[in-house]
């Protein structure tokens, strides 16, 4: 079985597995678990299963009352996860993951059709505009909801897409707008254009669960390796990267997100998911 479809099939059930909690008429059926998701998807949707790890450090930190509990509780889970497979569940497990790879084709052809969207991906302040996520963890997760009380998960275009959006549309009567719904749904449409416009757009520059899991693909026990005696420098690995990553020479990058479409791009075998190699 190629890696593309097994990955496929390991997103498919992880999407099932964060919507267990259905509604049968005016019944909610189904598990609500009380973990919080190792990836990004919000709690806010009328069918999650469990809680979203952003919100709960939020309410955490909230004007400065330090519940160490709703803090450390998503710091482990998300630690164990990015120890073990590094950010491997950005590939492999997220729903948002998933739907980037729905709209993928999309800025693939873009690229193609207009130069001035592949020279975004190529210009040389590119990598520098990775850190944004970094920027958008530490200032909207941790910082804002400490000083000022304003929350990332309250302009969230995931629970726009999740959250507000299924449960106006089902529940129309009983929805009631709050204060930054209009700012969320501009937040969510300028989403849909990054999304649409570039591929894994969201994981490259803005996804803060993908800053917290970044750093540990430089420990983490598994992670792709390129065997560089073997490497014939055809770039294909590279073309086929949705991150946008230089493959033949990353060493256990923070970007990578283990997704295994170098690994099948390559023509030599010379790339290969590995565990415990450190050097």
């Amino acid at each position: 079985m190629i890696l593309r479809f097994k990955r496929l099939i390991s997103q498919f059930f992880f999407l099932f597995l964060t919507n267990l909690n259905f509604k049968i008429g005016d019944v909610f059926s189904g598990v609500k678990t009380g973990l919080c998701y190792p990836f990004f998807y919000c709690h806010a949707c009328p069918s999650a299963s469990a809680a979203c790890p952003l919100r709960a450090i939020e309410i955490g930190v909230y004007n400065g009352k330090w519940n160490w509990k709703f803090i450390l509780y998503p710091l482990l889970i998300i630690g164990t996860v990015g120890i073990l497979t590094g950010r491997a569940i950005c590939g492999w497990a997220c729903p948002i993951g998933l739907l980037q790879r729905g709209t993928a084709k999309v800025p693939q052809k873009l690229k193609k059709k207009y130069p001035v969207i592949k020279k975004i991906g190529q210009h040389k302040i590119e990598p520098y505009l990775r850190y944004i996520k970094y920027i958008v963890f530490i200032s909207l997760v941790i910082i804002t909801p400490i000083f000022i009380g304003f929350m990332f998960t309250d302009i969230c275009p995931v629970g726009y897409l999740v959250g507000t959006i299924p449960i106006s549309v089902f529940n129309p009567g009983g929805f009631t707008p709050n204060s930054f719904f209009y700012i969320a749904l501009v937040v969510f449409i300028l989403f849909l254009v990054l999304i649409f416009t570039i591929e894994r757009g969201w994981c490259r520059y803005f996804c803060p669960i993908g800053a917290m899991f970044a750093p540990f693909n430089k420990v983490s026990m598994l992670h792709v390796h390129v065997n560089k005696d073997e490497c014939v420098h055809c770039n294909l690995c590279a073309n086929a990267c949705p991150m946008g990553i230089d493959v033949p020479n990353m060493n256990r990058d923070p970007e990578c997100i283990l997704c295994g479409k170098c690994i099948e791009a390559c023509p030599k075998d010379a790339i290969s998911y590995e565990r415990w190699r450190y050097k």
